[in-house]
């Protein structure tokens, strides 16, 4: 019986290629994967929702009448389909000449893109070659058809440039969250721009905020930068020897004309009014605040604030030295330079770099943790009861292994024993592989940030 069976299914075990299915013929028009012979007779299998008719001869070759087949809404298949399953409606895409072949369901699953969509795809069908022709990039179809296929994000192939195969998305009107995705995924940054309602507010914020518009904001944003930069300075300078304590003259009261107080005054006023202005025109307080932008801005300017409450409070110089005591308060004063970055595509890429490559860098800390943790215990106990042993605890051997594992060597702890010598080797080439995993993954984010950013690839 299991032998029968075989070769009774001998006829439904050819096979064809996908023009082959289309395009072979039978001498009754019948379709050759649903036929075979049976003592002499050729016996058809119908599907019981369909009726085939006879409907023409092809004029390009001598062949007999073809059947042709009718849907179920009423429908009729291609003049060229001969499959006869109500299951088998085969879609021929030609792209350049390059052939592709699927079912029509697999294609209107996604009923917003061009090819999903009947209506939209018909203005591409070729008549006399039962074909949809397109004459567009064959390799960038490819990746767009296994879209089709197996669903998922999109694959740019390796050869594919990145505009080119952005510009095939757009004509294939691939889903629009999907294209998205595709974009985050190859660095390209999307600015969002929302805009106040039209009026008074929209003409501040568009000076405040966007330094290519007119020439007036091309200059408030070149003296933003500038004050940032005189801020900055001032900070690091008013630090030598020399020049941090004149900020009082004789009998402890504070000096106003002090030159280090009258621009950190000026800087620090700027920056305020900006502020206010820019939450007065921002088109969303919530979104303001939640701009890490807009927080530094804030955050720069409380110090000055602090120490002036200080200092007016007691009329003395003691105000502003318990304020300056504050050091993190004083430090706050860097985060200005943060602000450089609105203005520097180049500090933009860095900082996206490594909002991207976090993963990555989780990934290396974790690596990192693991060697220090193993070596600071290996070293401790190979060095333990040894004379002169700088290393009393696994918490020592935590220093030690992460100035090693870095190769930075300060050397001011190092084992002495021979054991320890030989775990203090395998440290420092551990460190130097461990240090390696975040290069590559950081590279790569920066050079695909910068190259969108800079507009190399952009669309």
């Amino acid at each position: 019986m299991a032998v029968v069976s075989l070769l009774n299914q001998a006829p439904y075990r050819r096979t064809y290629s996908s023009r082959e299915r289309l395009n072979v013929d039978t001498l009754d028009g019948s379709d050759p994967w649903l036929s075979h012979h049976s003592s002499g007779d050729r016996v058809h299998a119908h599907s019981s929702h369909q009726s085939c008719a006879q409907f023409h001869r092809s004029p390009r070759r001598n062949f007999p009448p073809r059947r042709r087949c009718v849907t179920l809404e009423g429908n009729l298949l291609p003049l060229l389909h001969t499959c006869q399953l109500s299951t088998c409606d085969r879609i021929t895409i030609n792209v350049s000449g390059k052939y592709f072949e699927t079912w029509r369901k697999t294609l209107e699953d996604h009923p917003d893109t061009l090819l999903g969509d009947p209506e939209r795809r018909v203005q591409y069908y070729n008549k006399d070659k039962d074909e949809y022709f397109f004459d567009r990039h064959r390799p960038t179809f490819a990746a767009i058809f296994e879209y089709y296929l197996y669903g998922g994000g999109l694959k740019r192939p390796p050869q594919v440039p990145d505009d080119i195969f952005l510009s095939e998305l757009d004509f294939f009107e691939i889903e629009r969250h999907v294209v998205e995705d595709y974009r985050r995924g190859e660095g390209y940054i999307s600015d969002a721009v929302i805009l106040p309602e039209r009026g008074l507010k929209r003409r501040v914020w568009m000076l405040m905020e966007y330094p290519e518009t007119s020439i007036y904001a091309y200059i408030i944003a070149i003296i933003s930068v500038i004050v940032t930069v005189a801020s900055i300075a001032l900070f690091c300078v008013e630090t030598l020897p020399g020049l941090d304590s004149k900020h009082c003259v004789e009998g402890g009261d504070p000096d106003w004309l002090d030159p280090f107080f009258i621009t950190e005054t000026v800087c620090t006023t700027w920056f305020t009014l900006e502020v206010i202005i820019r939450l007065f025109a921002c088109p969303s307080k919530i979104a303001f605040f939640k701009d890490f932008k807009n927080l530094v801005d804030i955050t720069a300017v409380v110090p000055y604030y602090v120490t002036l409450f200080n200092i007016l409070s007691t009329m003395t110089c003691e105000g502003a030295k318990s304020s300056a005591s504050l050091a993190f308060l004083r430090v706050f004063r860097l985060v200005r330079i943060f602000k450089l970055t609105k203005h520097s595509a180049g500090l933009q890429v860095l900082i996206l770099t490594f909002k991207a490559s976090v993963e990555g860098l989780c990934l290396f800390l974790v690596a990192l943790t693991v060697c220090i943790l193993v070596f600071s215990s290996a070293v401790y106990f190979a060095e333990m009861g040894i004379p002169g042993s700088q290393i009393h605890s696994i918490p020592d051997g935590f220093w030690w292994a992460i100035i090693t594992m870095t190769t930075v060597g300060y050397g001011e702890v190092v084992p002495v024993g021979p054991l320890g010598k030989l775990i203090g080797m395998m440290c420092a080439v551990s460190g130097v592989l461990t240090l390696a995993i975040p290069v590559p993954i950081i590279t790569e984010n920066f050079n695909k940030f910068y190259s969108h950013k800079t507009g190399r690839g952009r669309m």
